[in-house]
């Protein structure tokens, strides 16, 4: 009898230490507005936040600062139509790092960041740059002959 209160009292206990650490470490608050999220970037107090945008549904969680850098793990949750061509990324992520009291939207500032995400993200950007190059090789070399015309 005594050593089943004790075996009862022992798992309460252990119970009540892993919710403790989970409310303190493992689960992070979410915003609900554009204006929480930006509070807390500017601060670098660690959230969640939806961004919700015409292109693609962005996941935002706030990790904290790394190396004097406000560290940003972006994750893209649903791609949108369009002409982005991002359907495939749907789940990757990225780590951004802005300097602490900045705030911007990471998947617009790929320069910041880095992990698999962006890589697919430029190697999109490249394609596309590559396939508008070839459409419009010869404008682009009759706007080069005019500059170079006009400096001669």
């Amino acid at each position: 009898m005594r050593y089943t209160k004790l075996i009862i009292f022992a798992v309460i206990a252990l119970v009540l230490i892993a919710l403790a650490v989970y409310t303190s470490f493992v689960r992070m608050p979410k915003c609900q507005t554009f204006e929480c999220y930006e509070e807390n970037m500017r601060q670098c107090k660690q959230v969640q936040y939806l961004n919700d945008g015409e292109e693609a549904t962005w996941r935002y969680k706030i990790l904290g600062i790394q190396d004097g850098a406000c560290v940003v793990e972006v994750t893209l949750l649903q791609p949108k139509a369009g002409e982005l061509g991002i359907e495939k990324l749907s789940g990757y992520s990225m780590e951004c790092g802005f300097p602490k009291g900045i705030v911007a939207y990471p998947e617009k500032d790929l320069g910041s960041c880095h992990g698999r995400l962006k890589e697919e993200m430029q190697e999109i950007i490249i394609k596309k740059l590559h396939t508008y190059i070839v459409k419009n090789i010869g404008e682009i070399d009759d706007t080069l002959q005019l500059l170079v015309d006009g400096k001669s």
